[in-house]
């Protein structure tokens, strides 16, 4: 009798810490992960669990690279409940037989508008946390749709119009708090779609528009390394997205509190994540430094100077180095008489097009004709 009650109690142990182990990179309904437990990627590449930032106490979800962890120091790339912290260690992360995720019974993110049946999470190993049917490919919902302050290799920065949901990527308000703070990354549908970087409501940097391979005011980008860009503009979506073509190769874009847009990549040999890429690199990258028909070279000074045609609005502050009022022209401009023209600016943005006329179908002498064609009732853009 004694062998067969601890028989029972061995059966009912088993049984208790079977129902309680969590699957390596899956979570599934009633089966909640507590502060101190986490989930990792098949590959082992991203993990998702609890976590305290900096000095704060605070507790939070979040992805972080499972192994890049220069000096043990946790790569935080996604943070769920960023605007609802929790006081203590007693945190669980939930999923919900109906396919909701909930932290302490609360939700802290819009999720999945249908109901799933069988419903389960997975952490992958591009560092997307998903909601999916359990033997289905299709995700119901997806982390990537919520970025935090990071873009990763296959996220997108930008616009579902369908939903009306739009990716951006917000900095943390501090080190020690991932809530969000005042730089925003985005992509303005304003004109032709471009990345603005925003400190509040002060515009600090933009990308100018998409030409094909790149941004048109970003420099030569490091393809040879590893690196592919893209930029979707339909109907449906208007995105900005990169893809790493080798397995070894890890990269990340940051966001972060000092109003920098940084790309890190990862070395092996050093152990270490490296700086390659940041914006604003210097003076003339800053959003209108030069304001209206300026422009900036860094090589020279003052770096401040017009374009041909026009002169300092304000020229008493241009020796001051405020040039934001910009330049004017020096004489009306005339398409009556066709005596305006067009002249090549060398290694110069391109300028906003909020207020352009946009004809994507148009050749570039067919736009200089209907440029210096005057139109009636209708503005000189």
């Amino acid at each position: 009798m004694m062998a067969m009650a601890q028989l029972v109690r061995q059966l009912v142990f088993l049984l208790v810490i079977f129902h309680y182990s969590i699957a390596a990179d899956t979570l599934n309904p009633n089966q909640p992960l507590r502060d101190g437990q986490t989930i990792v990627s098949a590959k082992e590449t991203f993990a998702l669990g609890f976590f305290s930032p900096g000095r704060s106490k605070n507790r939070y979800v979040g992805i972080w690279y499972n192994k890049l962890q220069p000096g043990g120091q946790k790569i935080i790339v996604w943070v769920a409940n960023r605007r609802s912290p929790l006081s203590g260690t007693n945190g669980s992360l939930e999923l919900n037989g109906n396919g909701s995720l909930t932290i302490n019974s609360m939700m802290f993110l819009p999720m999945p508008m249908v109901t799933l049946t069988n419903p389960v999470t997975q952490v992958l190993d591009d560092g997307n946390f998903v909601i999916k049917e359990a033997n289905g490919s299709e995700f119901a919902w997806q982390s990537f749709d919520y970025p935090t302050d990071t873009l990763l290799s296959g996220m997108k920065l930008g616009w579902d119009l369908r939903t009306g949901l739009n990716r951006n990527l917000t900095a943390w308000r501090s080190y020690d708090d991932p809530s969000p703070g005042r730089c925003v990354l985005s992509i303005d549908l304003e004109g032709i779609p471009q990345a603005n970087f925003w400190s509040g409501s002060t515009k600090k940097w933009r990308s100018g528009p998409w030409i094909g391979i790149q941004f048109s005011n970003i420099g030569e980008q490091p393809r040879t390394y590893g690196l592919r860009f893209g930029f979707v503009h339909n109907k449906d979506e208007v995105y900005y997205m990169y893809n790493t073509t080798g397995t070894e190769f890890v990269s990340r874009a940051l966001v972060d509190q000092s109003g920098k847009v940084k790309d890190f990549v990862w070395f092996e040999k050093t152990g270490m994540w490296n700086l390659f890429l940041y914006y604003t690199m210097n003076e003339c990258q800053e959003y209108s430094r030069c304001g209206s028909y300026g422009l900036c070279n860094i090589d020279v000074w003052p770096i401040c100077s017009c374009l041909q045609g026009f002169k300092p609005k304000s020229p008493q502050e241009w020796p001051l180095m405020d040039a934001m009022p910009g330049c004017e022209r020096l004489t009306e401009l005339d398409c009556k008489n066709k005596s305006d023209g067009f002249m090549v600016v060398t290694l110069a943005a391109l300028p906003e097009t909020i207020n352009a006329s946009l004809y994507p179908n148009i050749s570039q002498n067919e736009c200089r004709g209907r440029c210096v064609t005057p139109r009636p009732h209708s503005r000189a853009r």
